[in-house]
This record gives structure tokens, C-alpha cells and sequence, in this order.
């Protein structure tokens, strides 16, 4: 293991230089948990409200108990408080005031999280932040929500091994996106059977256990390789023993309960077995003997570092709360089915496409169909004005360009979009599985008359407008229609016609335009 076996003797005098220093960080923390409690409080939601964050309950006990049984090596040195500590406290205080300002939750959750060993550094200093290097690490990693964006690429990973698996097998079966075809049924691999988080709880464990158990570092690094990558393989497998004991001996032991209590109990034994093999090579404890009493640190100056950051803390919520008074709110804005040449507007179908996008100040959706007889196109519009703020962000957990209640995505790519005028820009494409069948989407994001398929580069975007003091109007735009037949070149034809069609009012970046005169796109 890891932790130092200290040998006896006195460190008494040593643990009476770190009464003041262990009040100062203490009283620092306190202070951030008192000045940034919602943040706190949204961050304790998101693993309490998603199954696949729910471990990270333990990973501020899991810190905590690791730094304390490294205690004995802090206090045998002196602390040292660094301004460079001040100064990342500082930045991560307007990280997160970018976040609030941005109403970004993952800048803030990183920026809190990351004021942790940022306040060790400052109050105790350089050496004391090397020796708590695995805590402070462990808990601003994996206690920040951040596996989203893995839900997708291990879904496609896991349909994809799962077929070549069932091949071999002999059983046979067509990939269509996340869905895989077999003569039994079609199996969806959902959000929930990407594995992602057997794999990020697993990541979690693995890294502990070879802090613990290795001394070697390329044992310890082995070893959290293997925990990353069997999950992975071995939820691939799951998936495949899932499919195959559906076909083999019927649907009804491989749904339902059954399903559930087979994934827990095949993830429990991968488990147990990874530990297992870890123990076989584990390391022999380490004993150390303690340093030499080192001289203490006058009081003054630290006492200045220590302040800095109480001051540098609450100039965050101070900064923020400004903002938030003068940010205002936007009214509502009517937005009009734009005139396309050679297409006529249909009623629309309840429940047949429904993009959600929540706070807009104003959205229309609408149906065309040629003129001349053919497959309709949907078209859906939704406007953001002012500052990004809670309720009213264009890109914001809960907005989409499709309701996950009703459709699953089967892929996601981008495509060049050819518009009236000579536009060209890059949109995202996304095949979705519903009930009446599939569905092919382009989605486009436009902030000020600059469109991209990025969320992130709208969040820059929007940034950047906040910076300059800029009013930004911020709006998303998809086109959709069925893919019958799943002919997907010819419903791209289709699509790419509507657009070009488009008049150049009603296309991306001339919404804000339109908006301001107090008409429609």
C-alpha cells in the first residue's frame, strides 16, 4: 500500500506549527462551501439525480481518508503558503464566474472542485500539495460529472463488438446503427447499455486500488489501463451474452428483470476478478522513517497569502451577483414559418417529431411538403436573446433536436449544408429510431450570424459576446424527414433541396436580424 507505516516518534512540536495553518485552510474551506453552496448543491443533484454519478458520493470520504493517512509526512515538513496557490485560486474563481455568467454547469462543478487542492497549495504550500498529490488529484477527477460525452462512442463501440461476437458464433445479425438485427428481435443498445457507468465507477476503483497496493509506477499505471479497458470489453460481452441467450432460449430471459440482475451480477464477477488478479502482484508495505524538524515560517507574510484568498473566494459570488442584476430578461419573440419557394406548409403530426428546447423566447416548428408531390420536410427554429442565464440557455442539459422519451439515436455524423446566397456551413446529422420508424435530422447552432455544429464553439461564441458587451441572439435550426425504406441518400437529396430553397430571410444568422425589426425569420 501507499500509505507510510510511520515509525514512532515525537512529532509534537512539529504539530504545534500546523495549528494555524490547518485553521487557515480550514477556515478557507468553509468559506467556499458558504459562498458557492449552490454550486455545491447542483453538483450533489447531479450524482444524486444520474445513476452513472452515484459514486461519486464516496470520492470526497475516499480523498479525505487517503490525505489523512498521509498526514504524518505533511506535518514533518512546514508550511509554506505560495502565491501561486493565490493565484489559482483566482483563476479558478473566474472560471467559475464564467460559468455562472454562461449558466455552464460543468465549468462550475470543475472550478469548485478544483479549488480544493488549489486552497492546500495556497494555505500549506508546494511540498505538502506533492505529498496529498493522489488525493487532491483523485477527487478533481473523478468527482466532477464529465462521461457524457463517452455515452455515444461506447454505445457504438458495444453494438459493434457485439455483432462481430454473434458472427462468430455463428448467429446471424446486422448492425443498423445502435441497433442490432438478429431473426429473433432488434436489440437496441440504449444509453443504458453503453456501460459507461460500470466503466467510469470501475476507472474510479481502479486508480484507488493502485495507490494503494503498487509502489512501482508502472504497476500502478498497468493496472489503471486494465481497469479502463475491461469494462469496456467486458460490457461488450454482456451485450452479446444478452442477445444470444434471447435468440437461443427466448426474449423473456433476456428482458426485464432477468435482464438486470444478469448485467449486475456479470459486471460484480469482472470486478471481483479484476481485483483479484491486482492483489496477486500487489507490493509489500513501504516504512519510512520521519524527517527532521524543519524551522517554522513567520507568521506575517503567510498570514497575507492566507487573506489574499479569503478576499479572492467571495470576490467570485460578489462578481456574479453583480451581473445577474444587470443581466435583465429577454421578452417574447414571435417567430413565423418562413415562405419557401416550390414548398407549401402542412400540419404538423403531434408526437411525429418534437425537438425540446426549453426557455426559447420564441420557437416555431413547421411542415412542408413539394408542391409537386413527395415526402415532407420538418423544419424547427428556436431563438435565445440576451445573456445565457438559467432557464433561458440554448445549450443547456434537457435541450435537443429530439425527445428522448420518444427516439433513441442509431448514428451521428456532419454534413456540408449548401444554402441560398452561396452559404455553406457544417451541420450535425443524427439518425433516430421511433415507433413510427426512422428519422433523419440536421441541426445547426448560429450566435450573431456565425453557425456551427459545435455546442462548444457556441458557448465561446456566446462568451465572447458577454466579454465585448454584446446582446447575443443565439438560435438553433433543424431540418428532418422519414426515412422510409432507409434510402438515407435520397432523404439527404431531399433535405439538401428544402434548404437550398430557403430564402435568405429565413436562414441561419438572419434571425437576430428579423427579430429586431419585429418580424418573422
Amino acid at each position: 500500500m501507499s500509505r507510510v507505516m510511520p515509525v514512532k516518534g515525537g512529532i509534537g512540536a512539529r504539530a504545534s506549527g500546523w495549528a494555524l495553518p490547518a485553521a487557515a485552510l480550514g477556515l478557507a474551506v468553509i468559506v467556499l462551501l458558504a459562498c458557492y453552496w449552490q454550486t455545491a448543491l447542483s453538483l450533489v443533484l447531479a450524482w444524486a439525480h444520474d445513476g452513472t454519478y452515484q459514486y461519486a458520493f464516496l470520492i470526497f470520504p475516499l480523498s479525505f481518508w487517503t490525505a489523512f493517512g498521509l498526514r504524518h509526512q505533511v506535518m514533518a515538513g512546514v508550511a509554506k503558503p505560495s502565491v501561486w496557490g493565490l493565484v489559482a485560486v483566482g483563476m479558478l474563481v473566474l472560471v467559475w464566474y464564467a460559468g455562472n455568467l454562461l449558466d455552464i454547469n460543468l465549468a462550475r462543478h470543475v472550478a469548485l472542485v478544483g479549488l480544493f487542492p488549489a486552497l492546500v497549495l495556497a494555505c500549506w504550500g508546494w511540498r505538502a500539495t506533492r505529498v496529498l498529490a493522489f488525493p487532491l488529484g483523485y477527487l478533481s477527477v473523478f468527482a466532477v460529472p464529465w462521461g457524457d460525452g463517452l455515452v455515444g462512442p461506447l454505445q457504438d463501440f458495444t453494438a459493434r463488438f457485439a455483432v462481430n461476437a454473434l458472427g462468430l458464433t455463428g448467429t446471424p445479425a446486422l448492425l443498423n446503427g445502435r441497433e442490432i438485427l438478429t431473426p429473433a428481435a432488434t436489440w437496441m443498445v440504449a444509453d443504458a447499455c453503453s456501460g459507461v457507468k460500470f466503466f467510469i465507477a470501475c476507472s474510479a476503483l481502479g486508480c484507488l486500488y493502485a495507490y494503494l497496493m503498487y509502489q512501482r509506477w508502472w504497476k500502478r499505471v498497468s493496472f489503471v489501463v486494465l481497469s479502463a479497458v475491461v469494462p469496456v470489453i467486458a460490457n461488450g460481452f454482456r451485450v452479446f451474452f444478452t442477445v444470444l441467450i434471447g435468440d437461443t432460449w427466448g426474449l423473456h430471459y433476456a428482458e426485464g428483470t432477468d435482464h438486470m440482475i444478469f448485467g449486475w451480477q456479470f459486471f460484480g464477477t469482472v470486478l471481483v476478478l479484476l481485483l483479484l488478479v491486482g492483489w496477486w502482484f500487489r507490493d509489500p508495505l513501504p516504512v519510512q522513517q520521519q524527517p527532521a524538524a524543519h524551522a517554522t515560517v513567520p507568521v506575517g507574510p503567510r498570514a497575507v497569502i492566507w487573506l489574499g484568498v479569503v478576499v479572492v473566494l467571495i470576490a467570485g459570488p460578489v462578481m456574479a451577483s453583480g451581473s445577474n442584476l444587470s443581466m435583465g430578461s429577454s421578452g417574447v419573440v414571435q417567430l413565423g414559418a418562413p415562405a419557401v419557394a416550390g414548398w407549401k406548409t402542412q400540419p404538423v403530426a403531434d408526437g411525429d417529431w418534437r425537438p425540446v428546447f426549453k426557455g426559447a423566447a420564441g420557437q416555431v416548428q413547421a411542415l412542408y411538403a413539394p408542391i409537386g408531390g413527395g415526402e415532407g420536410v420538418g423544419l424547427f427554429h428556436a431563438l435565445y436573446t440576451g445573456k445565457p442565464r438559467r432557464g433561458h440557455t440554448l445549450i443547456t442539459y434537457g435541450n435537443d433536436v429530439y425527445d428522448p422519451a420518444h427516439a433513441r439515436i442509431l448514428s451521428s455524423d456532419s454534413r456540408m449544408l449548401d444554402l441560398a446566397g452561396g452559404r455553406r456551413i457544417q451541420v450535425g446529422e443524427l439518425r433516430l429510431s421511433r415507433a413510427r420508424g426512422s428519422r433523419l435530422v440536421w441541426y445547426w447552432y448560429c450566435v450573431d450570424g456565425r453557425c456551427t455544429r459545435s455546442q462548444v464553439l457556441v458557448k465561446l461564441l456566446q462568451a465572447w459576446d458577454v466579454l465585448r458587451g454584446r446582446v447575443s441572439q443565439s438560435s438553433v435550426w433543424a431540418l428532418s424527414a422519414p426515412t422510409r425504406n432507409e434510402n438515407l441518400d435520397e432523404v439527404r437529396n431531399h433535405l439538401h433541396a428544402f434548404a437550398r430553397a430557403l430564402p435568405q430571410s429565413g436562414q441561419p444568422g438572419m434571425a437576430a436580424d428579423s427579430a429586431d425589426a419585429g418580424g418573422t425569420p
